[in-house]
């Protein structure tokens, strides 16, 4: 049923719940996996410097930090045998996790949620109503 699985993964414990999910299903699937993680815009307050520089500064931190993230991620599921993709993304994080999900013509995207909240957050929650295919929260 499910063949091509994405998975939303960022730094969050949940993210890391999600990613550890996906990897178990897509392996008893026989599935691919595929991970997204995306590089929000830059902080609102960095527009108001007079130079290019802190923007420029933290969003090369920021691909270097998810560069790295995303490497831990793939030697994580080669511990158990499954290859993984990796894409990075840039921009709304809703806009990007959705369009990966159709750029991959995903059957199934997972999602980490908070675990202790009534609420399952804007990203979880926006995700939820326009997502293109079978979705997954994981607590």
């Amino acid at each position: 049923m499910f063949r091509k699985i994405t998975v939303a993964f960022d730094e969050s414990p949940e993210a890391g719940r999600a990613l550890q999910a996906a990897v178990e299903l897509a392996k008893s699937l026989n599935a691919s996996l595929t991970i997204v993680s995306v590089i929000e815009p830059a902080p609102i307050y960095f527009s108001f410097s007079t130079s290019a520089a802190p923007y420029i500064r933290w969003t090369d931190e920021m691909r270097t930090r998810y560069i790295g993230l995303q490497a831990k991620a793939r030697e994580f599921a080669e511990d158990v045998g499954l290859a993984i993709e990796a894409e990075l993304s840039k921009g709304d994080e809703v806009e990007s996790i959705l369009e990966a999900a159709k750029h991959n013509q995903s059957d199934l995207l997972i999602i980490g949620m908070p675990k202790h909240s009534l609420m399952i957050g804007r990203t979880a929650q926006e995700v939820a109503e326009r997502v293109p295919c079978a979705l997954l929260g994981i607590r």
